[in-house]
């Protein structure tokens, strides 16, 4: 999945001689958390609420002399990260963490085509993982080999269960924990079945003897 197929557009974008206090309301009225500052076509800043948070209060972050009437200019960040609409998802998300931001403008050239923020990267993890639709949930311990993970899938398709997404949660010299989103809602059977084989789950629990 790519930054184009998550990123927000049109972008919702502001000068940099906007009043602090317009662009707090807007940003409320627009219920947003970010807007790209454009000057004269070209990207200049960004502004987050959590920048907008330290006017006209205590905040330790708060920029002495700086009010709701004075540009955003006063309070936007200049150095602006971005993407591309053709970077992976997953490098955006390493950015944005990396750099302890929220959001990043979407760049095609000098043309600013989107914004990507966190809450698109978690909706995006959330269609990925197939959570939400109905199926169930397997995590499992395999030998860090080749052909393992494809036994696996092989013994859980002779079920007539086709898994929708496979994430890997920890990878050791010895062994790999994959967590595999299987279209089925007998999960429990599954699980028992995979158990069976002597597969190791750490997810659905097992059911002890007395419940069983």
């Amino acid at each position: 999945m790519l930054v184009r197929d998550i990123m927000t557009r049109p972008v919702v974008a502001i000068g940099p001689d906007e009043p602090i206090g317009d662009v707090t309301a807007l940003m409320a009225q627009r219920r947003l958390r970010h807007f790209p500052v454009v000057e004269d076509g070209r990207l200049v800043g960004i502004v987050s609420d959590r920048d907008l948070r330290t006017v006209g209060g205590d905040h330790p972050a708060a920029r002495p002399g700086t009010g709701r009437t004075d540009p955003v200019r006063e309070l936007m960040t200049r150095t602006v990260w971005t993407a591309h609409p053709l970077d992976p998802i997953d490098e955006a998300a390493a950015v944005l963490r990396r750099r302890s931001i929220g959001a990043m403008p979407v760049m095609e050239g000098d043309d600013m085509v989107g914004i990507v923020s966190a809450a698109d990267l978690l909706d995006a993890l959330v269609a990925m993982t197939g959570v939400g639709r109905a199926s169930t949930r397997i995590e499992v311990e395999l030998p860090n080999r080749p052909g393992a993970l494809a036994g696996l899938l092989g013994r859980i398709a002779t079920r007539g269960a086709n898994v929708a997404s496979v994430l890997t949660t920890r990878s050791e010299p010895e062994t790999v924990s994959f967590v595999l989103r299987v279209g089925t809602i007998d999960g429990i059977g599954l699980a028992a079945a995979l158990r069976e084989d002597g597969y190791e789950l750490a997810w659905p629990p097992e059911l002890d003897a007395e419940r069983a």
